[in-house]
Parts: C-alpha cells; structure tokens; sequence
C-alpha cells in the first residue's frame, strides 16, 4: 500500500503496517525513543503522512521537541511526514490506536513503562492488526525485576505475539552469563527479539530529527529496520 492510499471505511485489516503499542519494562529503558524511530522509519520508508507518533506514555514527554515537530499543535509534523499526537488524558491505549485507525493513518503508541497495566488492554481487546513490543533493558537488576512482567504477558497470552528490543542504554561490555539471564527471564515464547546496542546519538539524549539521524550507527538503523519488519504484514 502506497503512502497516499487511505483506507476502505477505515479499515486497519488492509494496511500492511501493523499498529503497534511500544512498552517498557522499567522507566527509562528506551521506549520513547524506539517508538520514535519505528514511526519515523515507516514514514520515510513507507506510509509517509500516515504513520503517527503517539505519546500515551502518562509522562513529561520530550520526544516532539527531539523530532523537531512543527505545524498545528493538535498534529505536529516532522521533516520525515510522520504526525505526533497527542491523545486525551483519559483515553485507553487501544482507544488511542482506534481513533488514529478512524483518521485514515497507522500509528505506533508510545505506552510508557506500565506492562502490567496495559496488559488487559491487550488480552481482552480483539483489534485487528497489532503488535506489542516490550522494551528491556541488558541489566542485570532490571531483568530480574522483569521477570513477573514476562511472566504475566506469558500467562495471558500476549507475549507469544510480542516483539521484545533488547535496548543498550550505555556503552559497556555485556556481563558474563547475561545470554543466560536473559533466557530465564523470558520464560515464554516471543514473537521475535531484537538487539539495539548501545548508539552514541541515541546516548546524547538530545535531537532525534533527520539531520541528527544520519550519524546513527549502522547497527542501530539496521535494528530499526528489523523492527519495521517484525512490525509488518509483509514479513
């Protein structure tokens, strides 16, 4: 489906991008940021104006100044296309997702770091069309306390379905067992996992627009890439 195609009576089952809901396992995992860059890739890669950004975090979101979003407050743009929206505080996740379906575009929702509290959202609602993605974090500490979100999401039936980023937040050497950490963690099967060492732009914190975009490491678009495909019908 080209960028400029809208779809049948709002219907997300044709797109072949997926919805997908982005979330961490601890608070500053990197979740906004891979959202981010998913939703930026598919504008410049496929959907153009129809791939939003949507912060349904809960928190002091940053991520519409890092992209350098401008135009009309109710739907800032950036230089890739890709809208940024802003949801009602009261809106679920999944009403989030249902009414950027109903605007015609696909978007990836930044869901902020609350696992256990979007997960009925995701068991219990049959939407067409969407994947989760967990975000996690290499260390050692916030693996263990991501045990039980694992195991939950196992229980539920959810994980199975779910793409799960490994995110490297500084630029340290892998501890010695943590290959096998992590398979106890993830005590279910997932959908597919993606690794996103750790990236010195991603690492400065600071603008994620194009132009700081083009000095990411190869790796890191690569990993973006893989995600973009995980993410989609066509895969």
């Amino acid at each position: 489906m080209t960028a400029s195609t809208t779809p049948r009576d709002g219907d997300p089952q044709i797109w072949d991008e997926r919805a997908v809901v982005v979330c961490g396992t601890a608070g500053g995992v990197g979740t906004s940021v891979v959202s981010a860059l998913l939703a930026e890739h598919r504008a410049a890669a496929t959907l153009g104006l129809l791939s939003w950004w949507v912060d349904a975090s809960g928190n002091d979101c940053d991520i519409e100044l890092r992209l350098r979003g401008t135009g009309n407050e109710e739907l800032l743009r950036t230089a890739s296309g890709t809208g940024l929206w802003l949801p009602p505080d009261e809106a679920a996740v999944t009403d989030a997702v249902v009414e950027v379906w109903r605007q015609g575009a696909v978007p990836v929702i930044d869901a902020g770091a609350h696992p256990l509290t979007l997960l009925p959202e995701l068991a219990e609602d049959d939407l067409p069309n969407l994947t989760p993605v967990l975000v996690i974090s290499p260390r050692p500490d916030l693996l263990n306390r991501a045990r039980v979100i694992f195991t939950e999401w196992d229980r539920a039936g959810v994980l199975e379905h779910t793409v799960v980023v490994i995110a490297s937040q500084l630029p340290v050497p892998q501890q010695e067992g943590l290959a096998e950490m992590l398979v106890g963690v993830v005590s279910g099967a997932v959908g597919t996992v993606i690794g996103l060492d750790y990236d010195p732009v991603l690492g400065a914190g600071t603008s994620l627009d194009s132009d700081a975009r083009r000095g990411l490491l190869p790796a890191t678009v690569e990993s973006i890439a893989k995600l973009a495909a995980a993410t989609s019908n066509q895969r």
